[in-house]
């Protein structure tokens, strides 16, 4: 089981089984939430639990055609990331109390990176699709 909150620890959610992967998120949704680039674990959506606080998350949608959208804490703002988004769910890392037992291993929509960043690690990269609305 992994656990994660937010800031405040009104928002609480539970993880069961085993995630697909940590990666770092360079698209536009994400390093405007979080700065240059996001980790975020992916698994399946079934597995994701919300323990407490599901009516304090918030959702921002961009855009109607959009198929994602970014949960945050209403109280204390922290990014919980896409939580369930179709079969999988997205959660920010920055947001887990345990230990997830996997470490990143590639970074995802690279081609939406900042120009001035450089990935200076050994990870696989993936420039991915995502256009951003904004």
């Amino acid at each position: 089981m992994i656990n994660g909150s937010c800031l405040c620890g009104k928002v609480k959610f539970e993880i069961s089984g085993e995630p697909y992967s940590l990666s770092y998120c360079h698209c536009s949704r994400c390093r405007k939430a979080a700065g240059v680039f996001s980790a975020v674990l992916i698994g399946q959506a079934d597995d994701l639990l919300i323990t407490a606080g599901h009516d304090e998350i918030a959702k921002f949608k961009s855009g109607a055609e959009s198929k994602f959208e970014r949960c945050f804490c209403k109280e204390c703002g922290t990014s919980l990331g896409d939580m369930a988004a179709g079969d999988v769910y997205v959660i920010a890392a920055s947001a887990l109390d345990d230990d997830p037992k996997i470490r990143p291993i590639l970074h995802i929509h690279t081609s939406s990176k900042p120009k001035w960043y450089e990935i200076v690690d050994d990870l696989k990269t993936f420039e991915g699709d995502y256009i951003s609305e904004n």
